[in-house]
């Protein structure tokens, strides 16, 4: 069975796609108000991870129906 072949289009968008990546990423650490945002991103993401309650696991007694304190 050939190779897929893609489209010169397609591999354009490909191109073009990366390429904006790798400069939003050295624009984002190249730059002091890059790294600040980042760094504010990353400090807003940890805190909350650590204040959410739904991404602890839950028992899973609350899915027994002779549990009187899950009703």
């Amino acid at each position: 069975m050939p190779p897929m072949q893609t489209s010169p289009l397609h591999r354009l968008y490909q191109v073009s796609g990366i390429i904006a990546a790798i400069l939003l990423a050295l624009l984002f650490a190249g730059t002091a108000p890059g790294r600040t945002m980042l760094a504010w991103i990353y400090l807003q993401s940890t805190e909350t991870i650590t204040s959410a309650t739904h991404l602890r696991s839950s028992a899973l007694d609350r899915f027994d129906p002779t549990c009187p304190q899950c009703m």
